[in-house]
């Protein structure tokens, strides 16, 4: 039986080879996706794909913190290596073959930004939400690049948002994380 936990402890040290704070992330999106996500059949499975949505950075970042700027050049390649990392993850933990393409779907979704239909919508929102939150940044970011970061989520985040409780939340996320980002500078 695949529970929480297994997933956790196959998921954690994997994530761990991502950028840093991409596991504390993780653990943030999850958060989300059990807010989100609350009460459906394919909880678990969203669950399991917010763990390791961000697993294309492994091995591809080394540096302490990342910059906006490596950031942008090195996406395209995290989201390449997102399938087959996640395969390599999953065939040790007897997903079924569905199971298996929509937690690449709900990655997928989560890299491009972009949802078409509900489960997509929740791990697209909990990607997001999770970014509002100092902790993403300090864990993340060079210092430098905060402001930067807050601007490029204030201008596109709100595009990317779709379900209505997210929707609710973001304006007073983003106010939060704006209050707390000028505390720290």
């Amino acid at each position: 039986m695949i529970n929480e936990e297994k997933i956790i402890k196959v998921a954690k040290p994997e994530m761990m080879r991502c950028r840093p704070g991409d596991w504390e992330h993780a653990k943030r999106v999850v958060k989300w996706i059990k807010e989100l996500g609350e009460g459906r059949e394919d909880l678990f499975l969203l669950i399991t794909a917010g763990y390791i949505h961000d697993i294309g950075w492994r091995d591809l970042f080394k540096k302490e913190k990342i910059t906006f700027e490596e950031l942008l050049e090195l996406e395209p390649q995290a989201n390449k290596n997102s399938e087959p990392n996640i395969r390599e993850l999953l065939k040790h933990l007897n997903y079924t073959t569905f199971d298996v393409e929509k937690i690449l779907r709900l990655v997928s979704s989560a890299d491009k930004y972009k949802a078409k239909v509900e489960d997509e919508q929740i791990i697209v929102d909990s990607d997001q939400l999770s970014k509002l939150d100092i902790n993403h940044l300090k864990e993340k970011y060079q210092k430098s690049d905060w402001q930067k970061m807050y601007k490029f989520w204030e201008k596109e985040m709100v595009k990317r948002i779709k379900t209505e409780k997210a929707k609710s939340l973001y304006p007073g996320l983003i106010i939060s994380l704006k209050k707390e980002i000028d505390n720290s500078i």
